[in-house]
Order: C-alpha cells, then structure tokens, then sequence
C-alpha cells in the first residue's frame, strides 16, 4: 500500500507524539545510581531522638554532613544545611525522623513539607527529596521507599536558586512521588496515596527523611542547601532542639 505523503507525515508525527508521551513519563535521571536510593533509613537507638514530651513525637536525626547550622539571612533562625560533594559518604546529608510503631501514609497528607534555599546550586539527580521507608506487609521492616522530588514541577525540576522557597510534598504537582521501587510508577501525592494504599493495606510508613545525596553524578545538585520548616508528620524543624546528632 502507498500512503500519500500527507497520510506519512500524520503518521510520523503520530509516532513523535507517542514517544513524546512515553518519554514524559520517564525521569530525566536513574534513580538507581543514587546512593541510598535502596537504603532502608532507618535511623538509630530510638532514645536519643525520643520525644521531650508526650506528643512532639521523635526528633530529627541528622547523618553524614548533614549539621546544624543558621539561616544566613537571618542569624537569629536556627536551620539544616549541608555542603554537597563528590565524596561519598562525607558529602551526603540526610535528616531523619522515625514514624514508630509506623503510619499510614494518608496520615502524612498536609504533614510533608519544607523551605529550602540554595544560594548557588540546584536540584538535580533525585536530591533533595524526601524519602519514605515503607513497611507493606506490616512486619516492621521496610520493604522499600517512596520518593518525592522536591521543585515545582515533576521529577524534582523547577527550583530556585537565590531564595527561600518553600515547597508541600503533599501538593498535585504531576511524577513528583516515585513508587518504582514498589512496581507502582510515577504519581502526585493523591495517586500516590491511593496506590499505596490499594497494593498494601496493611503498609506501615517507619521513617521519612529529607535526604541530599546526589552531587557524585549530578553536578547542578553541588554545592551548600539550607534547610526550614521540615515537617515530617508532627513535627516541624524549628529550632536546633528539634534535632539530634544521629548515632
């Protein structure tokens, strides 16, 4: 059969559209080369970061460079930071918080958030994100993680350099959570909650952690982040109480 060649370039054109479309639903990097992408965070002795009171719930642990640090605009706001390097793990950051005896991941709608500001750098390679453990069959143990980009558009794209900015996980920016790990695909926080939900009923949610680590193969992801306003579930990162050198 001879197409005309009208009918060739509907034709072609179809196919770019395809392609297009499948290539969209990709992420512009392997989450697999991130290192602790297969990492079940699980954080240390629950003592240290036991709560002060009844209700605040554990403290945020912080691993690797991630530190302690102040707001550099504004001396008197105690903030994270962490200067991101090549080297591994010495230029990781990882702030954590335990969710124990687990949740569900509907209970975390509204409660994943944070500031960020990068006076120079950039997102890139799957950092920052916020990491979730997830315990799907409700042993106790984490049978894999969910991940969610940070930025204002899908797959961890669109954030600022020069400014505070201020980003809810929880939002329905498209691809921004990442279930590969369960076989789930690509979501919003509503698909993503839904998916989880269907495949495991009887998933537990045991850590979540704000998690910079890719700076070894993404270069825009190099260089110092500072950290506010980190909310995981009930509690918020406020101040330097909030956080405890993990152990």
């Amino acid at each position: 059969m001879v197409r005309s060649p009208i009918a060739a370039t509907v034709l072609l054109l179809s196919g770019v559209a395809a392609l297009t479309a499948q290539l969209a639903n990709l992420p512009p990097f392997d989450i697999t080369k991130v290192p602790l992408s297969t990492t079940a965070l699980m954080g240390g002795d629950p003592a240290t970061s036991a709560e002060e009171l009844p209700g605040l719930g554990h403290k945020f642990e912080l691993y690797f460079a991630m530190q302690d640090d102040k707001d550099p605009q504004n001396l008197t706001n105690d903030v994270i930071s962490v200067l991101t390097t090549t080297a591994y793990p010495a230029g990781i950051g990882v702030a954590l918080r335990k969710l124990e005896p687990g949740i569900k991941i509907t209970a975390l709608t509204n409660q994943l958030q944070l500031k960020y500001y990068f006076p120079m750098r950039s997102c890139g390679g799957g950092s920052p994100r916020i990491q979730l453990a997830i315990d799907t069959d409700g042993d106790g143990n984490s049978n894999g993680n969910a991940f969610g980009y940070v930025g204002h558009t899908g797959f961890g794209a669109g954030c600022l350099t020069g400014v505070w900015d201020f980003v809810d996980m929880t939002d329905a920016v498209p691809a921004r959570w990442d279930l590969t790990q369960f076989g789930l695909g690509y979501h919003n926080w509503q698909t993503a909650v839904a998916a989880i939900t269907t495949a495991f009923p009887n998933h537990r949610v045991v850590t979540g952690s704000l998690v910079d680590d890719s700076c070894s193969f993404s270069a825009p992801s190099c260089g110092k982040a500072y950290y506010d306003l980190l909310t995981i579930e009930n509690r918020t990162l406020e101040n330097d109480q909030d956080t405890v050198r993990g152990q």
